[in-house]
């Protein structure tokens, strides 16, 4: 079989950053906050045996901290801490050797088993008192410490073997398997699933705090992602939110969203909304709207799923997906996905069995 990664050069020369004699790493102190490695998006799956591929689970990013002296800290990408909420996945990681960080993603899921995604952030906008209403699980998919020892020098797939006998699954907390080579086949599975896609990520490669890689490819079955509320549109409760994203550090307006939000998601939003109302337009120079808008400053980020980006810059068939407290204004960026050719999809794989959430 034939197969194809990027077209593109991912970066460094990664097979000699995996030299062992390169991988010489100094004692670094045990780090207070990680601001997680983000993937770039990707124009189409792919299959390559450069790459491993992991189902992209629809839940909250975040970063689990054992301290060495044993505490456990959840902190999301925007650094705020969870672990009084979570009190569940809190206990599970006593598993997790003592002076380790974990990068992971928390996870409600649905009556069958999907994660969902605004079930989550009902959990967590009510914290540990819905534990057993809406339980939650933790998947550790990367190791940035274990046992003291730093790893984000070490190659991906040195990390991933480390932290798949480091750390015993069950109860809340899992790691889950991944395939090599097979991208396409994963892809496939998770559109059957109903799933939100998968994740391609390079063999050798390091892990970069805090930064968008191309050592990360990110391919959605299912379009979703994160725009600045900038207005909204109605009387006392809002007919639709107007929102907009970052290009180039320039705020632009894509479209309107009106449907998608149930009564907590409405109540929710119309507190902040009320916050941030503004008689200035966001926008440089104000566009010509067909209805009249409130205009709010721009720090409220939301998710949205959608159908595909319009010739006009708007998006189509949007749908609210839920608040994003987590992200800043300044992370909602439309994607322009990378270019990659496919593989061959091979049936009978066990690719689907990847899909199947083990919580």
């Amino acid at each position: 079989m034939n197969s194809w990664g990027p077209l593109t050069s991912p970066g460094p020369n990664l097979s000699r950053m995996a030299d062992p004699d390169q991988l010489q790493i100094e004692l670094e102190s045990f780090p207070g906050e990680v601001r997680p490695m983000q993937a770039a998006s990707a124009e189409a799956p792919f299959s390559s045996p450069e790459y491993v591929f992991e189902v992209k689970w629809d839940g909250l990013r975040c970063v689990l901290f054992r301290d060495p002296d044993g505490k456990v800290r959840l902190q999301d990408r925007g650094l705020s801490d969870l672990t009084a909420d979570v009190p569940e996945v809190v206990a599970a990681a006593r598993r997790v050797p003592p002076g380790s960080v974990i990068d992971g993603e928390l996870v409600a899921t649905d009556n069958d088993g999907r994660p969902d995604y605004p079930r989550l952030r009902q959990r967590l906008a009510a914290g540990a008192r819905m534990r057993d209403e809406i339980p939650t699980a933790y998947l550790a998919f990367d190791a940035l410490y274990l046992e003291g020892r730093p790893q984000q020098r070490q190659p991906l797939i040195r990390r991933r073997a480390r932290l798949a006998k480091a750390v015993e699954g069950g109860g809340h907390m899992f790691v889950p398997q991944h395939i090599e080579e097979d991208g396409v086949e994963l892809f496939e599975a998770c559109l059957e699933r109903g799933l939100e896609g998968v994740v391609a990520k390079h063999m050798q490669s390091p892990y970069v705090p805090g930064q968008r890689s191309p050592f990360w490819l990110k391919v959605k079955a299912v379009k979703s992602d994160d725009f600045v509320v900038i207005g909204w549109t109605g009387d006392k409760l809002f007919d639709a939110l107007v929102v907009g994203f970052y290009e180039d550090g320039r705020l632009l307006p894509c479209g309107t969203v009106g449907g998608g939000y149930d009564e907590d998601a409405l109540r929710a939003l119309w507190e902040r909304l009320a916050e941030l109302g503004t008689e200035d337009s966001p926008l440089q120079p104000p566009p010509i709207m067909m209805r009249p808008v409130h205009w709010v400053r721009p720090q409220l980020v939301v998710s949205i799923r959608y159908s595909e980006w319009s010739p006009d810059g708007t998006l189509r068939f949007p749908i609210f997906n839920g608040m994003r407290p987590e992200v800043h204004p300044a992370e909602a960026v439309r994607h322009r996905p990378r270019v990659v050719i496919s593989g061959h999809v091979r049936p009978g794989s066990a690719a689907y069995d990847l899909t199947r959430f083990p919580f």
